[in-house]
């Protein structure tokens, strides 16, 4: 979530540019594949198609977002912005995995 407020500063303040927002964006691609990759190693999904479809679908959504951004000139969201929604879900699974484990799930 504080990923999202420094671009927001930054637009407002006039301190936004091209190269700021690719690099943003490029930042946010790695953290996703890894949290999604983790998410997956967390919930035993096992090397399956589910998986890579899993972690290739969210990241191509996520790539295809960036795009859209940069070509038209900005990205507006519905009503559930997963980047801020999915956040708190994610980190209570991780939280709740890291205090019990994960054998629930077998």
């Amino acid at each position: 979530m504080l990923d999202e407020m420094d671009g927001k500063q930054a637009r407002r303040t006039g301190n936004s540019s091209p190269l700021g927002m690719m690099f943003d964006h490029g930042c946010d691609a790695f953290s996703v594949g890894f949290i999604l990759t983790i998410t997956a190693k967390l919930l035993n999904m096992g090397d399956t198609m589910l998986t890579l479809t899993f972690i290739a679908g969210s990241n191509a959504v996520f790539h295809f977002a960036t795009l859209e951004e940069y070509y038209v000139g900005g990205l507006w969201l519905g009503p559930f912005n997963c980047i801020t929604d999915l956040c708190f879900p994610l980190i209570g699974l991780y939280f709740y995995c890291g205090a019990f484990g994960n054998d629930w799930l077998n």
